[in-house]
């Protein structure tokens, strides 16, 4: 903040005081103002706020009588602050002055000797970007002040793993910046006195001009949910996956605005981004001014090769003409159109445009509108756009508008010495995407005013955050389930059992004693539940199915033609075969090869060489096509011919247990590759059925409701239920919410569900 500079002004004290509570911030700034003048004078009042921060609170105190500001949305804040200046009223407003900061301004008219307190109150959700949080509070007296002090408290209840200041206030003030942690609080004052704060010995300006920045973060959790006072905040920032490849289209304005330091910072930060690039990346670079140039037309991987050459074509590039926005944004479309149409995009990686302009466009269409609206006709969904403007000569509003109409954020870049570290800030942040498609959602009725669940993408080092209002319920537990889309099968955060098409049997054996779940095993009673995931109509089915001790059950039968044929066999208790998962991979032209996971040991065999663990271990072997990856007292991947994938997670019961046995659970992935006549209990609905639900309406019990369900020309009566996925909490697992088909699936299933009991389990061979 900042009062007017005369000389017959005085600040008697400037206090910042910011509390972080579980990455949010209440933060006071108070200042304490004398007109010391022998006349009346308007003294003013400057706060920079962070652009994402909103007021919550402003007073003032002038001579002991308290004024108390009301906050209203912008656009009426902007008309009332006219007129109230017109008659001469204090009136305070808020202006954007920079890339992430605003500038609150107020000032009063007061006689001479009269004492101002001014007090602003501003709240602001802090955000994880490359793995750390950062709480910026821009400081400006304007003068030397005799009590000037800033004290930032962090409290994380789940514990700091790291708080560190960056000093961009100027090397005097190093020492001078205290922090004292421990395990969950931190403490961080900032306190120097006159003779410290001047600009040298005998200055009479202050040096303190500029943002006094704390950086923190928290332990590691992959998720978190926290409920306080009816209210509830999800922090989801899941570690340790693999980064999605990517496909980037680079758009950079080379018009002759560019020319000088914003094209040569340009140029220095590209080779560092190129330089990112992997062999599983592909890309390709457009320049424009009043014309548009590729430097491919199509996207090319990530080679040394290839990058040199990119590096090479971007030095040589000289600025000059106009500014085509249109055209080269259309170009960069159609490049990833192209490549998506022609099969050669990986439906795991991510497609991203960045464009970097300075300016307005001045050739093609002009009108910023319509420029918006011919990219979002022709984008896709699975495609994003991030923008960087770079100097305040470019209407950031509309690149900031066409980034978040197409799932991207903009940035502003400031034109000087460090726009290359700035532009190579900006692209680490992106530049890691882990997930894809991500949806936190909570049970029915038990959450209201949610903000934002859906997210296109993760990225590595950020946070996602769901927040809302808890609704009263007779339980007090709030559950949430996490999906999304990634690399490998261990993110799959919920129930998902959806096919595409090569040969594998997957079948269950059952025992009264135990408790198998396929996508869910429900904690009380016998049966084998399984939840199908139905992603064309966005719904979950449920059934169980009534079956007896010792029968084996065909989940997955695909006698598709290839190199050999899989049979995976589920047998969690069973008098007549070892508890456990079983894999028989039935070679055309070699042994065979066998996998058994139980609840004490994982095997794997062709015959002649035999391979055990025990559960502590965590280890990787390939055989004959056939790989397991095990992760010690978690669970094991079993992938054959590096496109079917299951996951067997161990679930072990605490030892007081009423119902003291462990088991395991079985996780089919969504993108299995199959062949077309692939069936079985779960298998057949790789061609998923239509499925319409209509007529929901109470049912006999008061939580759950009933429906109607048409599928496969058949009407059945549904119930709303849930199921549980062992998943994220192997002890009590999550909620996923369904509707249930009664009869062990009749109506839903082919046939009679007795028609996929299997004699034994070789009968497949």
């Amino acid at each position: 903040s900042s009062t007017e500079t005369q000389d017959d002004i005085t600040v008697k004290s400037y206090r910042v005081e910011s509390r972080i509570t579980s990455r949010f911030a209440h933060v006071t700034v108070r200042s304490s103002v004398v007109n010391s003048g022998s006349k009346a004078q308007s003294i003013g009042f400057n706060v920079q706020i962070p652009k994402q921060a909103f007021i919550t609170n402003f007073t003032m105190n002038v001579n002991g009588i308290t004024f108390v500001g009301s906050v209203k949305e912008k656009t009426v804040a902007r008309n009332l602050y006219t007129q109230a200046r017109a008659r001469g009223k204090a009136a305070g407003i808020i202006r954007a002055n920079s890339q992430d900061m605003e500038t609150f301004k107020t000032e009063v008219h007061v006689p001479s000797g009269s004492n101002i307190e001014f007090e602003l109150h501003y709240q602001e959700m802090m955000h994880r970007k490359l793995g750390h949080y950062e709480h910026n509070l821009y400081l400006q007296p304007g003068r030397l002040v005799p009590q000037f002090q800033v004290d930032v408290y962090i409290f994380e209840p789940k514990g700091i793993s790291m708080v560190q200041t960056s000093n961009t206030l100027g090397q005097q003030f190093t020492e001078l910046i205290k922090v004292v942690s421990t395990d969950n609080k931190a403490h961080i004052v900032f306190k120097p006195n006159l003779q410290q704060q001047r600009k040298c010995d005998n200055c009479t300006d202050s040096a303190i001009d500029g943002t006094f920045t704390v950086m923190y973060d928290v332990n590691p959790l992959n998720c978190l949910l926290q409920v306080s006072d009816g209210h509830f905040v999800h922090f989801f920032a899941p570690t340790n996956l693999s980064p999605l490849p990517k496909n980037i289209v680079f758009v950079i304005d080379v018009s002759g605005s560019m020319w000088g330091v914003k094209m040569k910072q340009t140029v220095e930060a590209m080779q560092a981004i190129l330089d990112d690039l992997t062999l599983d990346d592909q890309f390709s670079i457009i320049d424009f001014n009043h014309n548009v140039r590729c430097w491919s037309e199509d996207l090319v991987s990530g080679s040394s090769i290839q990058i040199a050459d990119a590096k090479k074509y971007i030095q040589n590039i000289k600025p000059n003409g106009g500014t085509n926005i249109n055209e080269a944004l259309m170009r960069a479309v159609q490049m990833l159109l192209k490549a998506s149409n022609q099969g050669l995009i990986d439906s795991r990686s991510v497609s991203m445009i960045i464009l970097v302009s300075d300016g307005d466009p001045t050739v093609g269409e002009i009108k910023l509108s319509a420029i918006q609206k011919n990219v979002r006709k022709i984008m896709r969904e699975e495609f994003s756009l991030f923008s960087l403007g770079i100097g305040f000569d470019v209407d950031f509003d509309f690149l900031e508008r066409i980034a978040m109409e197409n799932r991207g954020i903009a940035q502003r870049i400031y034109a000087n010495h460090d726009a290359a570290e700035q532009l190579r800030t900006f692209y680490s942040q992106v530049s890691s995407p882990l997930l894809r498609r991500i949806a936190i959602q909570f049970p029915e009725d038990s959450v209201s005013e949610v903000t934002q669940n859906r997210f296109d993408k993760y990225f590595s080092g950020s946070e996602l955050v769901v927040a809302g209002k808890v609704l009263p319920s007779e339980s007090n537990t709030l559950t949430s389930f996490t999906t999304a889309s990634a690399v490998s099968i261990t993110l799959q955060h919920a129930p998902t059992v959806r096919f595409a098409s090569s040969h594998l049997h997957i079948s269950t054996v059952l025992n009264g004693s135990c408790r198998p779940h396929m996508c869910a095993s429900h904690p009380v009673d016998n049966d084998p539940h399984f939840i199908v995931h139905l992603p064309g109509s966005n719904m979950d089915v449920c059934f169980n199915i009534d079956s007896k001790p010792g029968h084996i059950l065909n989940l997955v039968s695909d006698r598709g033609t290839g190199t050999g044929s899989p049979h995976f066999i589920f047998t969690p208790c069973s008098h007549l075969l070892s508890p456990g998962f079983h894999l028989l991979y039935n070679l055309l032209s070699c042994p065979e090869v066998s996998v058994t996971i139980t609840t004490d040991m994982i095997a794997m065999s062709d015959g002649s060489n035999n391979h055990s663990f025990t559960w502590a271990a965590t280890a990787e072997i390939t055989q004959d096509g056939v790989r397991i990856n095990i992760v010690k007292n978690s669970h094991v991947i079993v992938t054959v011919n590096d496109n079917i994938q299951v996951m067997v997670l161990l679930h072990r019961v605490y030892k007081k247990h009423p119902v003291n046995v462990d088991f395991l659970g079985v996780y089919i992935p969504n993108d299995n590759q199959y062949s077309p006549v692939v069936h079985g209990l779960i298998g057949q609905f790789s061609r998923e059925p239509e499925v319409n639900v209509f007529d929901i309406h109470e049912g006999a019990d008061p939580l759950k409701k009933e429906a109607t369900m048409e599928v496969k020309g058949n009407k059945l009566l549904v119930t709303r239920g849930w199921q549980k996925d062992y998943r994220r909490d192997t002890r009590q697992g999550s909620n996923v919410y369904c509707w249930f088909i009664h009869n062990s699936g009749k109506g839903f299933i082919d046939g009679h569900y007795t028609d996929y009991i299997v004699p034994d389990l070789h009968s497949f061979l």
